[in-house]
């Protein structure tokens, strides 16, 4: 890939303490071959080129000198193509000549550089570090502040995320900022046979049922000092769910097959990607148990939600420096919904590479793509009628941002509501009160 940078003529950046109100702007977010998410606010009509005259500079070979105009309007941006050679691109499609309005969370292409409209008040200022593993920006500061404040507490944690979020990942950060001397351990309750989970979790004696030819410590005392990572707690059996309650207000572990007791010190990292409410209502999970889980609590947002990142991850995920993504091969994976998260866009980098090697290129394009996820609904890219955006808006912001008290309100469920806000380009974090 050609060299080509970006750069730009942002106002200075205020400080944390004064980033409360939302800032319009973009996110470039793929430029020269960069994945550095850069913030640009925009509150005026605003000029991206190759003309160093252009309010947003960009030196990219494939853009006109003048390429594209961004217009605030309301809570989106109207983009213009100024007759430009290679045409502008929102969502994938070429833009008309009128233009096209692009809401938070959309997508635009300019030569081979692309943006992500934003609020980017997030971006501003100062901000959390960043925790190994954890490969985002913004849309995961939430998250590491969060991980920051509980890690050295005792209380268990409920780390809620859909499949592929990362969060093991999260649950590896807090034991390793912990100050935990003893070791991370983790279970995943939905690979384990049920019948085997009460073994697992707390051991057994020799010959304390069939098959047990000798005897297992179980994840708690292999855990004792540490931390234990309960994955998938929502496929737990209800008789070992009491058992767990007993050993999180006791710290006592009674394995099979055995009399006596044994104390343990161990932090518990409840994860799931059930609606555990839900679960208590159809009588498959205990209240007193979630309650017990969740007094500290931290939620995982999805990929689909932070369009901004996937060039991040895939940087992170590409498998060596002498192969690079196209930029209209990372506005297609930018595009799509990705149901299996960040672990599912991990596979079809690493697959998406496998093929261009050995097709003999350096460089992944959209064919390469082909046939490692499904293709999205063509409607997805068309700007939602304003009644619907405002109605939906309004219910988020009653709901603090709130997904489950939205759609609630709007007589929709989670998932119809999720698949409404991809398609709308509304990220319900940007409605949350700080």
């Amino acid at each position: 890939m050609a060299d080509r940078t970006l750069t730009e003529r942002a106002e200075p950046a205020p400080s944390s303490r004064a980033r409360t109100a939302r800032r319009l702007g973009v996110l470039v977010v793929f430029s020269r071959g960069s994945s550095t998410p850069v913030a640009h606010p925009i509150a005026k009509g605003t000029v991206v080129g190759r003309d160093p005259e252009t309010d947003l500079f960009t030196d990219d070979a494939s853009c006109s000198r003048a390429h594209a105009r961004l217009e605030p309007r309301d809570d989106a941006l109207w983009v213009t193509d100024l007759a430009s050679r290679n045409g502008t691109f929102v969502q994938g499609e070429r833009v008309a000549s009128s233009g096209a309005r692009v809401p938070i969370g959309g997508v635009v292409r300019v030569g081979r550089t692309l943006l992500v409209v934003a609020d980017v008040a997030p971006w501003l200022g100062e901000r959390p570090p960043d925790l190994p593993g954890l490969v985002g920006g913004a849309g995961l500061d939430e998250v590491r502040a969060r991980i920051e404040t509980i890690a050295a507490a005792r209380s268990p944690v409920l780390v809620l995320g859909e499949t592929g979020t990362g969060k093991e990942v999260v649950g590896r950060l807090i034991h390793a900022q912990s100050g935990r001397s003893g070791p991370f351990v983790g279970l995943n309750c939905a690979a384990v046979a049920r019948d085997l989970v009460d073994a697992e979790l707390f051991g057994h004696s020799r010959g304390a049922f069939s098959g047990a030819g000798s005897a297992r410590a179980g994840q708690f005392r292999t855990a004792d000092g540490g931390t234990l990572l309960l994955d998938e707690v929502g496929e737990m059996p209800p008789a070992v769910q009491a058992k767990l309650l007993r050993t999180l207000e006791t710290g006592e572990v009674r394995p099979i097959g055995e009399d006596k007791t044994v104390q343990v010190d161990v932090r518990v990292v409840a994860a799931t990607n059930r609606d555990l409410e839900r679960m208590i209502e159809a009588g498959a999970f205990r209240a007193d148990l979630l309650h017990r889980l969740a007094g500290l609590r931290l939620e995982l947002p999805p990929l689909r939600e932070r369009p901004e990142d996937v060039p991040l991850l895939v940087a992170h995920f590409s498998p060596g420096a002498d192969l690079s993504f196209s930029a209209a091969a990372m506005e297609r994976l930018m595009l799509y919904r990705w149901p299996g998260n960040v672990r599912e866009l991990r596979n079809v980098v690493t697959a998406a590479a496998a093929v261009a090697r050995q097709r003999g290129h350096a460089e992944v394009e959209v064919e390469h793509l082909e046939g490692l996820f499904a293709p999205e609904p063509t409607e997805s890219a068309k700007p939602a009628p304003l009644g619907e955006a405002d109605r939906v808006r309004a219910a988020l912001t009653a709901a603090s941002g709130d997904v489950a008290r939205a759609a609630a309100e709007l007589s929709l469920s989670r998932s119809a509501l999720y698949e409404c806000l991809r398609r709308l380009g509304i990220r319900p974090r940007e409605y949350r009160r700080r």
